[in-house]
């Protein structure tokens, strides 16, 4: 019922404007000619007109006839028969109108070119896969886990020549190089006493920004649903899945090889994550959500579901269940970003109940549920409701630790705890007039910011499962700077920088449901690895100087990121508490 409606006023829609545009033209018209009859010319000008848009339609070879056709080589000048077909003399509205048709007909055509060569791409380009076995020599290797040692003069044994079965880019074997054999048919790549670790995971982040500083913060929500609407348009998603690629690819070459994405327009997520399983390009291991949930004017409704009682929220999950997400994200109290008022950033948005049946409808799928949260009050119905993953966070009473360490209600009888610590870190610090954001958000932004610091302080001192995450996308939170989010941990806590980089690698996957896969050198688990040339155990600093990305086996020698000059060129310092 409800898409057939859908359907009508779509098409009340459409007549509405094309009864609009021909008012507009015949008043045009009239002031062009001046007749009654000058005026049903150019309307039928225009109607024939239309037809001018199909010869744009064949793809590669019609913008070439367009424009021989438009400079009237091949002597058939559709311009001109088109003013004999409808009895219409030429004017400024008609040479106006005519190359209004032009110009939306080559647009056409090369969207419709696009689609022909990316089915024509998918059908024949190869799928991207390591081709030879790798052993990683004379490195010393930090594995990931908490406590371990370092393995100096390391060896690393890579298996990516394997039967059809099986899955390329698997750790056969690691330890010393006087402890390891390395068989013949496997090529050694000596790192010269570089650093190998693995890979940092985002265990937060969002794919359609970059970081880069945004204006959308000051934008009206129509104005903004306006834009989400542009976005979801077929050039729209060409533009965005581009730039969420570049994104991806981003974070792939600064040494993240895991993305768990927490809310991207229109399951994009899942596209872009498609494409990288199938090989059309080199990417991160992602983690997608889909979209997320909130209520009627909760934070991230332009992005997401609205739902507002029990029944939407199932229907709801169900549907992001369907598209095959990896987990949930919902939106149970206010952000930052959509604030109008000082403390409506935490305000709890969600009932305790509506939490609770998000939670149970996704348990029952065997997903993981995460929730934005940024307040105590928030946390405390969170937790009665059963989310898996309390995001961002704020502070936390010693009575409610042993209900993160113990929540019936969550599906794996614990919550974990997503500080986000890089998210606010510009917002709250940075003078605003360089940040352009309202006074209300900036407040916002503090308290939030030192509530997701306090979360941090407890649960490092009191042993609550915590993951990394920033939140990129937000403005100064770029996709290749997640790395200093480890330099955050260190600077509000007593966190060593092997604890932090264990939070974000091995205690990251523990915490997203990914650790028999990745996070830790380890042997069976896959080669998702980073090569820095200095210890990050005595200068963290040195992971923001990627010399080599290995994933799944595939290896990106001197990765590249091109980063950002208005992040580049401030200096965010720590918020003091």
């Amino acid at each position: 019922m409800d898409e057939n409606r859908q359907g009508r006023s779509r098409i009340v829609n459409v007549v509405i404007i094309m009864v609009f545009l021909a008012i507009i033209i015949s008043i045009l018209a009239w002031i062009t000619h001046g007749t009654i009859q000058g005026v049903l010319g150019v309307l039928a000008f225009s109607l024939v007109g239309l037809l001018n848009i199909f010869p744009w339609f064949l793809p590669i070879i019609g913008i070439p006839l367009g424009i021989l056709d438009l400079l009237g080589i091949y002597g058939f000048n559709m311009y001109q028969v088109t003013l004999n077909l409808a009895n219409a003399t030429s004017s400024w509205m008609t040479i106006t109108w005519y190359w209004i048709i032009t110009i939306l007909g080559i647009l056409i055509q090369i969207y419709v070119t696009y689609i022909i060569a990316s089915l024509i791409r998918k059908k024949f380009v190869k799928k991207k896969v390591p081709k030879v076995n790798i052993a990683l020599t004379n490195c010393t290797i930090i594995d990931g886990n908490r406590n371990s040692k370092i393995i100096e003069n390391g060896v690393i044994l890579i298996k990516n020549v394997v039967d059809e079965n099986q899955s390329p880019g698997l750790i056969m074997g690691v330890g010393k190089h006087n402890e390891i054999e390395i068989p013949k048919d496997y090529k050694i790549i000596d790192l010269q006493n570089q650093y190998v670790l693995p890979g940092l995971i985002n265990s937060h982040c969002h794919l359609f920004g970059s970081g880069k500083p945004m204006k959308l913060m000051n934008l009206s929500d129509k104005m903004i649903a306006k834009l989400m609407k542009l976005f979801d348009s077929p050039l729209g998603r060409f533009y965005m899945k581009r730039r969420m690629k570049k994104n991806v690819t981003t974070a792939l070459n600064a040494g993240l090889t895991t993305l768990r994405s927490m809310g991207d327009p229109s399951y994009m997520d899942l596209e872009i994550k498609k494409q990288i399983r199938e090989g059309r390009f080199l990417g991160p291991r992602l983690l997608v959500s889909g979209l997320g949930l909130c209520p009627t004017g909760g934070h991230g409704g332009a992005l997401g579901f609205v739902a507002d009682d029990t029944g939407e929220i199932r229907k709801r999950i169900r549907k992001n269940i369907r598209e095959e997400v990896d987990h949930i994200k919902i939106l149970s109290t206010g952000g930052v970003m959509d604030a109008r008022m000082v403390g409506e950033a935490g305000r709890p948005q969600m009932t305790i109940e509506e939490i609770e049946t998000a939670c149970f409808e996704a348990h029952r799928g065997g997903l993981l549920v995460a929730t934005h949260c940024e307040s105590t009050e928030g946390i405390i119905e969170a937790l009665k409701g059963g989310v898996d993953s309390i995001e961002h966070g704020a502070e936390i009473p010693d009575d409610l630790v042993p209900l993160f360490k113990d929540n019936p209600k969550a599906l794996r009888g614990y919550t974990t705890l997503t500080p986000t610590i890089s998210a606010g870190m510009g917002l709250a610090t940075l003078p605003i007039k360089d940040t352009k954001i309202t006074q209300v958000k900036f407040e916002n932004a503090q308290i939030v910011e030192r509530g997701m610091i306090r979360a941090l302080q407890k649960a490092y001192d009191s042993g609550i499962k915590t993951a990394c995450g920033t939140d990129s996308t937000v403005s100064y939170c770029t996709h290749y700077n997640v790395w200093k989010e480890l330099k955050y941990y260190i600077h509000y806590t007593k966190m060593t920088p092997q604890e932090a980089i264990y939070f974000a690698t091995k205690g990251s996957a523990e915490a997203i449901g990914i650790d028999d896969e990745t996070g830790s050198i380890e042997t069976g688990k896959s080669a998702d690895i980073q090569v820095v040339p200095d210890n990050p155990l005595e200068d963290i600093n040195t992971l923001g100087k990627v010399s080599m990305v290995i994933i799944r086996g595939n290896v990106i020698k001197n990765p590249k990121v091109k980063k950002i000059k208005k992040v580049e060129s401030v200096e965010i310092k720590p918020i003091d508490l």
